[in-house]
């Protein structure tokens, strides 16, 4: 709100010099009547009268001087009275800070990697667009380091495949191997039962024809003992040669048969004996089978070997790919593009300077409305009526008789001096009582500035209008 300003010397001023314009006029009549006049015809009287009529004409210029100085004194006094009235009412419901600049959201340009410049596209003061190029890095060992992980990447998958390769056939090969020497094992540990079993029949055969040899045995000597008794009886005439001869036939048959008794049993034994070959020989074929199943098991941590070396392989390849990835990430950092839209400053990068990863090369400050902003510092004794949403009114100083539109965005959570490197600690016993400043940021609506004048960095005039506020406008 502007207040209009009449100084009371400037009123005072132009009355009189009104005045003093018509005394001149008036003394210049009378001049021009004297003059008229010729002076040996002019009188006591009319010189009388002259004076009475200067006379008269001074003292009402005088009151008239009066009555101006009381006019401009009245008029003065009431522009005061409005004046002051109109500021008193200004004040109880505006709050205002000349500790306040205009802020905006930087964006600083760097190179991710160590180069050196072969072009610069931009200058000072350019409006650049995101995504556009602003720098060019040379690239020349960057391509050649990318082109050095494309020929290992395909190293590694040749690797990978003759791994794979070999992993299948020699998986296959130790698989036939196996299921080769559970068959044997099986054929083996079946001859071994069989040729068990044999023996365990044979043990059987000879226990039984043993005692059949000995009852034949018994037999036999029976039989011999009454050939023998019925050989003298008949030599002494006591028995007929019928009976000697039934004696003698018993005695033989029982020789036979215990002769044919013996041959089964030697025929057991000789069963018994090959059973135990077999057995020995299945046992043979057994321990054989083992040692390949043995053999199979080497086969196995080949196998095992084999998928180790797929393995590495496979991480060579990753290796190669994340090279190359690596490689073309690095190729893109050599172009270096504009992240945000906006107008490029501090520039310091030059053609042919090598640059360090990190290094700032220029920055680019967006201007659009919504990304600059205002910082104000208002004192804590001017913060009572202070709410979000209030509108406030930024005079920039670059820009007299300029007013932007903003509105109360954010308060501080602290004052400035909480936030400095080294806060004050009013507990040392020299305590001065210090008005602190509360930062406050303002926001810009969407078409405060169309042209795009604001700059970071401008000191600005903040009034804000404390009338209103977020909730009340809710309501």
């Amino acid at each position: 709100m502007k207040r209009i300003k009449y100084p009371q010397s400037s009123i005072e001023s132009q009355s009189n010099t009104a005045i003093d314009q018509r005394n001149n006029q008036k003394s210049a009549e009378l001049t021009e009547v004297e003059k008229a006049i010729p002076e040996d015809e002019i009188g006591l009287d009319v010189v009388s009268d002259l004076e009475k009529d200067r006379i008269g004409h001074s003292q009402s210029h005088s009151s008239t001087r009066r009555n101006l100085f009381f006019l401009a004194g009245a008029i003065a006094l009431g522009i005061s009275t409005v004046g002051g009235w109109n500021w008193w009412q200004f004040q109880k419901t505006h709050i205002s800070t000349e500790n306040a600049q205009i802020q905006g959201h930087l964006s600083p340009i760097s190179c991710k990697i160590s180069a050196t410049v072969q072009q610069v596209l931009v200058k000072d003061g350019d409006y650049v667009k995101a995504g556009q190029p602003l720098i060019i890095l040379e690239n020349q060992d960057l391509s050649l380091n990318l082109q050095q992980a494309q020929a290992k990447l395909q190293a590694a998958k040749a690797l990978l495949l003759s791994a794979s390769d070999t992993v299948q056939l020699t998986s296959q090969t130790h698989t036939t191997q196996v299921q080769q020497s559970q068959a044997q094992l099986a054929v083996s540990q079946s001859s071994i039962n069989a040729a068990r079993a044999n023996i365990s029949q044979a043990e059987s055969a000879i226990a039984v024809n043993r005692a059949k040899v000995a009852q034949a045995q018994t037999e036999v000597e029976k039989t011999q003992a009454d050939y023998r008794r019925y050989t003298s009886l008949y030599q002494s005439g006591a028995v007929s040669a019928q009976q000697a001869e039934s004696a003698k036939a018993a005695y033989e048959n029982d020789l036979a048969n215990l002769a044919a008794t013996n041959r089964i049993v030697e025929q057991s034994q000789a069963e018994m004996s090959n059973a135990q070959a077999q057995l020995q020989k299945a046992e043979a074929e057994a321990e054989v089978t083992k040692g390949q199943a043995a053999q199979t098991d080497v086969a196995e941590q080949n196998v095992l070997v084999q998928q180790d070396q797929k393995q590495i392989a496979q991480a060579q390849v990753d290796q190669a790919n994340v090279e190359i990835a690596l490689a073309k990430k690095q190729l893109e950092y050599t172009a270096i593009k504009a992240p945000v839209s906006g107008y490029v400053g501090k520039l310091t990068a030059q053609v042919g300077q090598k640059v360090q990863a990190g290094q700032a090369l220029m920055a680019v400050v967006p201007l659009q409305t919504e990304e600059v902003y205002v910082e104000a510092n208002f004192k804590e004794t001017s913060l009572q009526n202070l709410r979000l949403g209030q509108p406030a009114e930024i005079e920039v100083d670059a820009y007299p008789g300029e007013v932007f539109r903003a509105t109360v965005e954010g308060i501080s959570p602290a004052t400035g001096a909480s936030f400095a490197l080294l806060p004050p600690d009013n507990a040392t016993g020299n305590y001065n009582k210090v008005v602190q400043w509360l930062p406050v940021r303002l926001a810009f609506g969407p078409d405060a500035d169309p042209q795009h004048k604001l700059r970071a960095g401008l000191s600005v005039k903040v009034t804000v209008s404390t009338e209103t506020s977020t909730n009340e406008s809710n309501h």
